[in-house]
Order: C-alpha cells, then sequence, then structure tokens
C-alpha cells in the first residue's frame, strides 16, 4: 500500500453491529490516509448503508434521477449507487443503453458529486461480482501533488474557483447538449467549488480536481483548458497513483475532498456489480453569494 495515502483495514467484520470504538477508528484512519482497502465484506445493501452513514448524512444517488427516471432500479435503496452493468432484471445492459455512457464516463479522473452544491465526503464502493481481467480502480493523492506544485502554481491557484458540471463530464464522451432533457438540467445546474481545499483535520491542502470541470470562474475558456490539462495531467502522474484491483466482497472507501479516482476499462461480456454510497460534506465549498 501507498504510505500516507492508502491502508488495508484487516480483521473485522462489517455486517456486525458497529461499535463507537471502531465507528471512531474508521472516521480516524480515513482522515489519516485517503482510501481504505476493506476485504472479505458481503455485506447487503443495509449493511453498507449503515457503515457509510458513520462518515455522515448519505446522499440520494443521481442515477435515481438522471438517466433512469422511467425505469425501476436494481438496487432497493436511493441511496445507493448502481456501478454496474447489470440491467434491472440483472441481465448485461445493451449496447444502446445510456447508462453505457456513464459507465464509460467513469473512466475519467473525477470526484465524485463534485457537481453537487454540497458535493461529497466519503465514498464507499462495495464488490458483489468482478470481471475476471480488467476493471481496476485507480485513485490519485490529491494531498501529496499539491504538495509537489511549484509555489508560483500554488499561488496561483490557492484562491480559483471552478465550475462544475455533471453534463459537461458527459458531452466528453458524446452527449450532445440538444439530447439532455430540460429537466435533468434543472435537477442539476452547474455549481462553483474551490480548485484547492484545506482538510480542517489535518491543515493538509489538497487538489480538487474533476472532468466535470467546466471552466474557471474569470478564465477565458482556453485559458482554463490550459490549466487544467497542466493540473490535471500532474496530479496523476504514476507518483501519485493507487491502482486497486478488485476482488470479491472488497469493500473500499474513500475520501473525495483529497483524491480523483477512475474505473480502468474491462470487457463488458463480463458481469460486474458494484454499488457506492456516498456521504455528503458538512457545506458548499464556496460560500453563498
Amino acid at each position: 500500500m501507498a504510505a500516507d495515502f492508502v491502508a488495508e483495514v484487516a480483521g473485522i467484520d462489517l455486517r456486525k453491529p458497529l461499535s463507537p470504538e471502531l465507528a471512531q477508528g474508521l472516521r480516524d484512519a480515513l482522515n489519516k490516509y485517503a482510501v481504505l482497502i476493506i476485504p472479505d465484506q458481503p455485506l447487503d445493501e443495509a449493511q453498507q448503508l449503515q457503515v457509510a452513514q458513520i462518515y455522515g448524512p448519505l446522499e440520494t444517488s443521481i442515477g435515481s434521477y438522471i438517466a433512469n427516471d422511467k425505469k425501476p432500479r436494481r438496487l432497493g435503496h436511493a441511496q445507493l449507487s448502481d456501478i454496474s452493468n447489470l440491467d434491472e432484471q440483472g441481465k448485461l445492459i445493451g449496447e444502446a443503453d445510456i447508462r453505457r455512457l456513464v459507465l464509460l464516463s467513469n473512466q475519467l479522473w473525477h470526484t465524485d458529486s463534485s457537481f453537487k452544491k454540497t458535493p461529497a465526503s466519503a465514498s464507499l464502493l462495495s464488490a458483489q461480482e468482478v470481471s475476471p481481467v480488467g476493471g481496476a480502480t485507480e485513485f490519485a493523492d490529491m494531498r501529496a501533488a499539491w504538495d509537489k506544485l511549484d509555489p508560483a502554481t500554488q499561488e496561483q491557484i490557492r484562491d480559483l474557483v471552478a465550475i462544475h458540471d455533471y453534463f459537461h463530464s458527459r458531452s466528453l464522451l458524446g452527449l450532445e447538449d440538444y439530447s439532455i432533457p430540460q429537466e435533468w438540467k434543472e435537477r442539476q445546474p452547474p455549481v462553483k467549488q474551490v480548485l484547492v481545499r484545506n482538510n480542517a483535520h489535518n491543515s493538509r491542502r489538497s487538489l480538487y480536481l474533476a472532468s466535470h470541470i467546466k471552466g474557471i470562474e474569470g478564465m477565458s475558456e482556453q485559458e482554463s483548458r490550459v490549466l487544467l490539462d497542466r493540473l490535471m495531467t500532474f496530479s496523476t502522474q504514476p507518483q501519485f497513483v493507487y491502482r486497486h484491483r478488485w476482488r470479491l466482497n472488497d469493500l473500499v472507501i474513500w475520501d473525495n475532498r483529497c483524491t480523483m479516482h477512475r474505473g480502468t476499462n474491462y470487457n463488458q461480456a463480463y458481469r460486474r456489480a458494484m454499488r457506492r454510497a456516498t456521504v455528503q460534506d458538512i457545506g458548499p465549498t464556496v460560500p453563498a453569494q
């Protein structure tokens, strides 16, 4: 595991009720590191949500109202995001299904729910079925990336504000603006987020990047793109990245405030079933005007 970034937690069974001491230990571990790997956790949906709630209030999955308005969901709780290639009957989704685009977009570097006014703090992803090859998830340590930035760049960006848009990242993969229902846009408008975050638990700064960023406030589109591409390339160098190869019943918990992540490609002929619980942060990163 990567020192000061990723830790594996062994010897616990999260299907059992969590003691106050264990819950606090898991919170402390996530504050110290940024990614926790907990193997051998065959959790059901309710158990996963109980674990997630030790980190704070849970989000409603955007998948419960974006792209699936007219379809039943495979999962039984609106607080769980379906990170699978299965439909509501448990069969492989078709090539024309818009959920294929959502799966593909997970291969872009991103931070969960940065496109919401109050973004995510922690995410907890549980693996019920894994593909035999491919499908790893990569995590980038945005604290270490900030620490290694040159002082001039740190000074340039420390007070900048970015515009995050759920549909911007989808447009990068071919979802045309005219094909997006107006109701979806109204439910998920662009939001402002700081470009550099400060962790109140340890006073470490971190970059706050995602493929959802469509621009930087006060910069032209071209200037924004050049800066964002440079920061994204810098922060995803191998020295900052951990690659997790999934095993059945792995539970991975990460801090969205100081990491980015992306899925990697796998053969869609194989079944893959995962579900994510996402914890809401304490409030917006940019104060209301």
